[in-house]
């Protein structure tokens, strides 16, 4: 079974702003360089058209439904 908090923080990577995903991975505590990885993540997501990141996370649902993680 998937952490509901790391799902929290991949929704926010692809749904909401810069110091949202911020505040989201600080539950993990981690590193500078982990952090500064995240912000860079994040910039490139929020590049990607609005239609591309919703189909991301439709695939990332249906996968998650799928017969072979449940």
């Amino acid at each position: 079974e998937i952490c509901p908090t790391f799902l929290r923080v991949i929704e926010s990577l692809f749904l909401d702003t810069p110091s949202s995903f911020e505040a989201a991975m600080g539950f993990f505590s981690p590193d500078q360089d982990m952090s500064e990885a995240g912000a860079q993540l994040k910039k490139v997501l929020d590049t990607l058209p609005a239609k591309a990141r919703d189909s991301i996370i439709k695939l990332m649902e249906k996968i998650d439904k799928s017969l072979l993680c449940n």
